[in-house]
């Protein structure tokens, strides 16, 4: 569950994006923006479920690799050109590559190496095309009934299964009933909330911005709110809307709370700013 500081500095930030870039505020890539930190947490996640479901993939990939060495004699002699021996073991190579690429994902965020996260969405794109590739393959094979044995085969299969689990971790949202992905579901949900909670407290504050611009710029003694950082007045905004409207809300919870965003935001100057408008502003309020 989203804490109340999480919401609202979440809220600051869609304030600030309806001021300054209305037509990019709300979309899915600001809210992954907003939530980033929780998005880090998010595909750590994800690389401990992927590293769960793939088991098991290095060894069958190398089983694959195998069968390709223990035929190549069958292969070459049904395939001059040699075309296929090199294809195939092109795909075997790919099998290994793929294996061990997410074997190792896991130490990477474990010793929080820089990259992990891009790794893990190219390791995800490589899982389909690999997958489209092995199958073509597997198809030209049929020219090749002394190719087709059922250990080849079973092997394929696995590789299918692996790759369908890789694309459960790409798009979970697809696999709601998939308790393996229960964890990501959660964690999803926990963002969705936290952007829902914080567009519906943003929203209201915008809806008062003509009562409140006059209240914070009559208590910005000597400071045209023009001059203001964009992203002050909407911490500025937000704490008025709450001193004036959340009777029950202690104002110097507001204000403190608001003092601290405003430095993580914009650094001492701007808090010390913050405190003492909001100060004047609860005073007569």
């Amino acid at each position: 569950m989203a804490s109340r500081r999480q919401v609202r500095e979440a809220a600051v930030q869609y304030l600030y994006a309806l001021a300054t870039s209305p037509e990019n505020a709300g979309g899915p890539g600001f809210w992954e923006l907003v939530n980033d930190r929780a998005r880090l947490t998010y595909d750590r996640a994800r690389v401990k479920i992927l590293a769960h479901l793939q088991q098991g993939r290095e060894s069958t990939a190398e089983k694959l690799h195998q069968f390709f060495i223990d035929h190549a004699s069958a292969i070459l002699a049904l395939d001059r050109s040699e075309k296929l021996a090199r294809d195939l073991k092109a795909l075997a190579a790919a099998e290994m590559k793929w294996a061990e690429q997410a074997a190792h994902l896991l130490p990477l965020t474990k010793a929080n190496t820089g990259g992990w996260r891009r790794e893990l969405d190219q390791l995800l794109l490589q899982s389909d095309p690999l997958r489209k590739n092995r199958t073509a393959l597997v198809a030209r094979l049929e020219a090749f009934p002394a190719l087709r044995e059922k250990a080849l085969l079973d092997l394929v299969a696995k590789l299918d299964a692996y790759d369908q689990r890789a694309r459960m971790v790409r798009f979970p949202e697809n696999y709601p009933e998939q308790r393996d992905l229960d964890h990501l579901h959660k964690l999803r949900q926990e963002m969705d909330r936290l952007a829902e909670e914080a567009r519906n407290l943003a929203e209201k504050v915008s809806a008062c911005v003509e009562e409140l611009d006059p209240i914070i710029n009559e208590a910005a003694t000597n400071f045209e709110l023009g001059r203001l950082a964009r992203v002050d007045l909407a911490i500025l905004r937000l704490a008025t809307w709450e001193i004036l409207k959340l009777s029950a809300l202690d104002p110097a919870i507001s204000i403190d709370e608001a003092v601290s965003l405003a430095r993580d935001f914009s650094g001492e100057e701007s808090a010390s700013f913050v405190n003492g408008v909001l100060d004047r502003i609860a005073r007569v309020a």
